[in-house]
């Protein structure tokens, strides 16, 4: 079974390179997550983020690797990523 996390999100504001419209509560997404904690071996993952707030640019979420192959051990309090779509950084967060 995969790893849920309780997650604070911060969104680029558009004129920063975020998205244009944020993702609305109760939808899920799935974007790209980096982080110094993720062992980097040239393997991207996608993360399952379900929004269950969101004030401003903030959103609080649940988040989850889609693959059950992913490094779930790193999930842990503290540590911080960056969500990607493509290319394109969106937002940082860190696990709460």
């Amino acid at each position: 079974m995969n790893k849920t996390v309780e997650v604070l999100i911060t969104w680029l504001p558009e004129n920063e390179g975020g998205r244009k419209k944020l993702i609305p509560v109760d939808v899920r997404y799935y974007p790209l997550i980096y982080s110094k904690a993720i062992p980097f071996d040239g393997t991207t993952w996608s993360v399952s983020i379900y929004h269950k707030k969101i004030s401003g640019l903030i959103s609080e979420a649940d988040m989850s690797f889609l693959s059950p192959d992913a490094p779930h051990e790193v999930l842990t309090t503290g540590m911080v990523f960056d969500l990607y779509e493509g290319p394109k950084c969106v937002a940082s967060g860190e696990i709460i």
